[in-house]
């Protein structure tokens, strides 16, 4: 009894200097919101190169061959120091790593004027469109865009139904929803969710061209013209929509003439 009771006593007398450090430990800051981190800088200046003295028993012989030899290594080292590395997201929240890699990918976008180098950049951004962050809800959409492909629309507009109940913002569920309803001639719906898909990703540069679709159809023209040209502004080597602004703008321009 005795023995237990000293155990007792030697745990709270090591307890007690830890209650203590807790109770002045100052409170956390509160985290800034994920859209107000900032979004880091990627490129990477090439380290400076410090040519060190040459010794002064040195011939000159020798002197000039460590010259050349340096001068070797030093447009060596220029030829192997990236311009740029891969960006370190590692201190940014998930919310806010997405829309950094987006930021990135956008801005490679916008610089494409090669059709397929262009297609790559975007499969990468649809790629970080396309995960929903849920496996069933990715599931749901992948079994839609199966079955739209292979000419199923009633079970793809049931998957997509599936996929906008689960996860409401989710953009990508949205986008192609609205697509479905475009070939199905649901022009109300295909404008509606065209819509919802913008306010939740306003860069989705296929829901601006499914809005363009829709709004010709519907004979406004002027309107249809300012989605298609946002589309092209976000991704300019994107063919069908620089083939359908051209033509569009020839029409209302010449309309107006």
């Amino acid at each position: 009894m005795l023995f237990k009771m000293r155990i007792l006593l030697t745990c709270l007398f090591l307890a007690l200097p830890l209650a203590a450090r807790a109770q002045v430990l100052p409170a956390p800051e509160a985290l800034p919101a994920p859209e107000a981190l900032p979004v880091p800088k990627f490129k990477l200046d090439p380290p400076e190169i410090v040519v060190p003295p040459l010794a002064e028993t040195e011939s000159a012989e020798t002197k000039s061959q460590n010259s050349e030899v340096e001068a070797g290594e030093e447009i060596a080292g220029e030829d192997i120091v990236p311009e740029s590395l891969e960006p370190d997201y590692s201190q940014l929240s998930p919310n806010a790593e997405r829309t950094a890699r987006l930021n990135e990918l956008f801005e490679n976008l916008a610089q494409r004027e090669e059709e397929e180098d262009a297609k790559l950049v975007a499969e990468e951004i649809m790629a970080i469109w396309v995960d929903s962050g849920s496996a069933s809800v990715n599931l749901l959409l992948r079994r839609g865009s199966d079955s739209s492909a292979k000419g199923n629309p009633k079970l793809a507009r049931k998957m997509y139904n599936y996929a906008v109940d689960l996860s409401p913002n989710y953009a990508e569920a949205w986008a192609r929803s609205a697509r479905l309803a475009f070939a199905q001639k649901d022009f109300n719906r295909a404008l509606n969710e065209s819509l919802k898909t913008l306010s939740l990703e306003p860069r989705h540069f296929y829901a601006l061209w499914t809005l363009g679709n829709v709004l010709e159809t519907l004979d406004r023209s002027d309107e249809a013209l300012e989605a298609y040209r946002e589309a092209a502004r976000l991704y300019p080597a994107l063919k069908v929509v620089k083939d359908r602004l051209e033509s569009l703008e020839g029409e209302v321009e010449g309309t107006v003439l």
